[in-house]
């Protein structure tokens, strides 16, 4: 039996999980695709459309100094660019480059190598039920009710 509550089982497994799985899966990402996690995640965002900063910021649910420094990374690796819109020059909208399409394809194929063989056990019914688990447990940005 668990000594632990439920509260402290969940945070380990999440822990243990994420340390397993970013040991191999981050270093990789950096070699492979020349882009951290959350520049991959971010490009995956920017592959559906082109963002807003603060958009993505919220997508993301990372703060907008984080989310900006990241942006300033990956536009430095010719991944992204920012383009003012033409209405309201204050506003810049965020686009995925040639080369960001090539880094998230290249990091597509690295994620999916490092999680197949944690998926492997479950059936798609089973790995659809966990994302929409682990989904569920997100809590929403500050100010929005789920």
């Amino acid at each position: 039996m668990n000594p632990f509550s439920p509260s402290i089982q969940l945070l380990a497994a999440i822990w243990n999980l994420w340390q397993s799985l970013a040991a191999d899966g981050a270093a990789r990402l950096r070699e492979e695709g020349g882009v951290d996690l959350k520049g991959f995640i971010a490009l995956g965002y920017l592959q559906a459309q082109p963002y807003q900063s603060a958009e993505l910021a919220d997508a993301m649910q990372m703060p907008r100094y984080e989310v900006s420094r990241l942006l300033s990374d990956l536009e430095g690796k010719g991944f992204i660019q920012r383009l003012r819109q033409q209405k309201d020059g204050r506003q810049v909208q965020v686009r995925v480059t040639a080369a960001g399409r090539a880094a998230w394809e290249k990091g597509l194929h690295t994620v999916e190598t490092v999680t197949a063989p944690y998926l492997a056990g479950l059936d798609s019914a089973q790995q659809q039920d966990l994302i929409l688990t682990l989904a569920g447990l997100v809590r929403p940005p500050e100010g929005e009710k789920k």
